[in-house]
């Protein structure tokens, strides 16, 4: 392997992940790293994820060299993050493919279907041109989101170990090439900042949209749409916020800040 895969949620401490460990030298970690790197998660497990740890994980893939691989087994219905997908059940043996697919054709019970796209790599379709990997990115230079119907956490693969690591160094190239993380200069949070991270801890919002919805109808706030967007898309850029909500560290600043005593009195007036 030419890049570290990580095991995310419940596919760190489960049987399958044992298999991972001892196929890739994959290991565990409890935040998504910095520099180039594979996270695998159980597909279930993201799509039964709450709309603000989805939107944590696909905003990781914003970065290129990133790519976030999503594996069997998956919950019936559609996803609709970051694009409408499913894992469809299929009847007998998938035929057809190529490489590591045609070393585990026998062991896959899903096909893809939606509007991911089929990233141009060996093993990606069955002879039937179904689809056994679908990709989708954000921009253009971004990294990969991607999900396979693959069990690439079989006991097959340990006897395929070097066909699994071409299979995964294939996909990831197709993420681009990590750089530097470069930090910007940090300037000091405006009264504006402030203020807005005061109204996002005062009470719990499901993403961007509600919270902008609620500061609309605020009796204390006075930030037009457009002005809101923009001091969030800030805090998120700065590390303050992750969907809605503040992080543990922009709670901090906000409480050893002069402006701590709002929230108290923000959060008594919020609550019925």
């Amino acid at each position: 392997m030419t890049v570290p895969v990580i095991l995310h949620g419940a596919l760190a401490s489960h049987r399958r992940g044992g298999i991972l460990r001892e196929a890739l030298s994959a290991d565990a970690a409890s935040g998504l790293p910095e520099g180039r790197a594979v996270v695998m998660a159980f597909g279930e497990s993201f799509q039964g994820s709450d709309r603000t740890e989805q939107a944590r994980l696909l905003e990781w893939t914003r970065t290129p060299g990133h790519l976030l691989l999503l594996l069997p087994p998956f919950e019936t219905g559609v996803c609709d993050v970051p694009v409408s997908w499913r894992a469809e059940r299929i009847d007998g043996a998938a035929r057809g493919g190529e490489g590591l697919a045609r070393v585990l054709a026998t062991e896959v019970t899903h096909r893809l279907d939606g509007k991911l796209q089929t990233p141009p790599m060996s093993g990606a379709t069955w002879g039937d041109l179904s689809v056994c990997l679908g990709t989708y990115r954000l921009h253009p230079a971004a990294g990969l989101f991607a999900v396979t119907s693959l069990p690439l956490w079989s006991l097959t693969v340990l006897d395929a170990a070097d066909q699994l690591s071409g299979w995964i160094d294939a996909l990831s190239a197709l993420a681009g090439e990590s750089k530097p993380v470069e930090r910007p200069t940090e300037r000091a949070l405006t009264p504006d900042h402030f203020g807005m991270l005061i109204f996002l801890l005062g009470q719990s919002f499901p993403d961007e949209e509600d919270a902008i919805a609620a500061l609309q109808s605020s009796s204390i706030f006075r930030f037009g749409q457009d002005r809101a967007r923009q001091l969030m898309t800030e805090l998120r850029e700065r590390g303050h916020l992750v969907g809605a909500k503040p992080t543990a560290e922009a709670g901090a600043l906000v409480m050893q800040s002069p402006y701590a005593c709002y929230v108290g009195a923000l959060r008594k007036v919020s609550t019925p």
